[in-house]
């Protein structure tokens, strides 16, 4: 039990944007469905399950916001959350019975033994949603699989990212590096990364939907550029100037320039390429030109001219201005 702001940043991986949401509750499902398998390696994993539940509940401190509890359920099958928010009548211990109920009766649905969820009142309002998991999707968080497209057809030029949201900087990128490398490009979104759990199968249908009615995609198991090398050798990666500066930094490979230099041999040893575009610090526009790169790193990196790029939002500006309104 992660009570502690800092004990569940520990558990997740990452600091979440909320402690009491349907996002951080499917990332606790996540976690614990990670720490299953790693427990039981020779288990059957469609028999695995995890479970995370975050609650805000009837107190005495002043809160702002309604009494809600959200449930995720993470299994290799399917993603389920259940949110309920709770009548502000019923004294804390009544919520906290309710709240265990429904803990246990979609725990056990989850487990095939069917369920009676508890009695709820009209006050109290709960919402239920599941995604099942294509089977690319499943072969990837078992670890089955590395990448879901065609190894018959790769992708040329892959432009690894979040994307959430596609902004129109990333467009532009796109557009301009299908220009330049005269060659399609494919947005490449690992499922997996170093400071967070996987992504749930949520979060994946909706980057699946939004992103490939305007561009390819494919989710891969690859959260470091060296592993993305050695799924998709030759491949030129469409990257920000702040990504390429993230790759020269020792403090990625265990405090170490000799790691980092192998690091970086081993990508260009690949026959993979960079093509690198600015982005705005300050008042400054930084380019490839302005940095101090190790020369193995620097002899596969071909900067993109200001004057064909410039976009200075982020989708972390986005989402924050989404927020805002």
């Amino acid at each position: 039990m992660p009570y502690h702001g800092e004990s569940l940043a520990q558990f997740l991986g990452g600091q979440p944007d909320k402690s009491c949401s349907d996002k951080t509750a499917r990332a606790m499902a996540m976690a614990a469905f990670q720490r299953a398998m790693v427990l039981d390696p020779e288990a059957d994993h469609q028999n695995l399950l995890g479970m995370g539940v975050t609650a805000a509940l009837s107190t005495d401190r002043e809160r702002r916001g309604d009494d809600k509890v959200f449930v995720g359920i993470q299994t290799l099958a399917a993603t389920r959350e259940a949110s309920l928010i709770l009548n502000a009548q019923r004294s804390r211990q009544e919520q906290e019975t309710l709240v265990a109920d429904l803990m246990v009766d979609l725990l056990a649905e989850a487990c095939g033994l069917g369920s009676d969820l508890p009695s709820l009142d009209e006050l109290d309002v709960l919402h239920r949603r599941e995604t099942p998991a294509k089977s690319q999707w499943q072969a990837l968080l078992n670890g089955d699989s590395l990448a879901s497209h065609d190894p018959a057809s790769p992708p040329q030029v892959l432009f690894p990212g979040a994307f959430n949201p596609l902004h129109d900087g990333h467009r532009t990128m796109i557009r301009l590096s299908e220009t330049l490398l005269e060659k399609p490009v494919t947005l490449e979104i690992s499922v997996f990364n170093v400071d967070k759990p996987p992504l749930d199968y949520f979060d994946i249908a909706h980057r699946d939907t939004a992103l490939t009615e305007e561009c390819p995609l494919v989710f891969t198991h690859a959260p470091t550029f060296v592993e993305k090398a050695a799924i998709f050798p030759g491949v030129t990666f469409v990257v920000g100037v702040d990504t390429v500066k993230r790759i020269a930094q020792p403090r990625y490979y265990n405090d170490s320039m000799t790691e980092c230099i192998t690091a970086l041999s081993t990508i260009r040893d690949h026959g993979n390429q960079f093509l690198v575009f600015g982005r705005q610090h300050g008042d400054d526009f930084e380019t490839l030109d302005d940095l101090e790169l190790p020369d193995v790193l620097h002899s596969i990196c071909h900067g993109v001219e200001e004057e064909m790029f410039r976009h200075d939002i982020s989708s972390s500006q986005l989402r924050a201005n989404s927020t805002r309104d």
